[in-house]
């Protein structure tokens, strides 16, 4: 599988950053499926990620459709604690079970069904601190925080 990864990341790449995202549990998955040593993955992971979401970050900035007042107190709050998520040395075990715990909240997540969720907008502080909790298991897991953010700023 080595030999395909890169052609594997570059498809994650772009099929994501068409849609906004950066395919950050894509990357994780493809690298804990080739049998990187797990203590890689959240750094790799991220790092991918942040190179995607960059590029497409700076295309909603040059369109002007960021709302930097908006955007600037979740993204304070959260990068530095995906670093420190980054930092927490974890066995192979407990990643496997942030990471597989992370997958199957999100997957589920993606089941129910929001026109049946009731249209409100969160007090500031329950943002920032679901910001805050995900940017943590974003570099604990090297998943991306989109996966987990979307459906709540939606």
């Amino acid at each position: 599988m080595g030999a395909i990864l890169p052609i594997l990341f570059g498809l994650v790449a772009l099929i994501y950053a068409s849609v906004g995202f950066g395919g950050g549990s894509s990357y994780t998955a493809l690298l804990t499926l080739s049998g990187i040593e797990h203590r890689l993955i959240p750094i790799i992971s991220l790092a991918c990620n942040i190179v995607v979401v960059s590029g497409g970050s700076f295309r909603f900035a040059m369109a002007r459709l960021i709302v930097w007042r908006r955007f600037l107190p979740l993204l304070l709050v959260s990068a530095p604690l995906a670093f420190v998520g980054g930092l927490v040395p974890l066995k192979e075990q407990a990643f496997l079970l942030i990471l597989g715990g992370a997958l199957l909240l999100s997957a589920a997540a993606l089941l129910v069904p929001t026109d049946r969720l009731p249209k409100r907008t969160l007090p500031q502080w329950v943002v920032l601190t679901l910001s805050g909790l995900v940017g943590l298991v974003a570099g604990l897991s090297g998943i991306g925080g989109g996966i987990f953010m979307a459906p709540v700023l939606h």
